[in-house]
């Protein structure tokens, strides 16, 4: 069984004006398969409620501990 090949992407989301990442497969894709269009379709369905969410509390959770120290 062959093993499947990852490669991680960095892509730009102008709604949340931010970088993410997005693990791919690219084994065995179909011929004519256009990788571009793919990764502008992720772009545009990624959760931006929950990405910006996520963001904001890491952000909180970090001034949190330089208040500790």
């Amino acid at each position: 069984m062959a093993e499947a090949i990852f490669q991680e992407i960095q892509l730009y989301c102008p709604v949340c004006d931010a970088n993410f990442t997005q693990l791919v497969v690219l084994h065995k894709l179909p011929k004519g398969f256009k990788i571009d269009s793919y990764l502008a379709d992720m772009v545009e369905r990624h959760n931006h409620q929950a990405f910006q969410a996520a963001r904001k509390q890491a952000k909180s959770v970090d001034a949190g501990d330089q208040d500790a120290k």
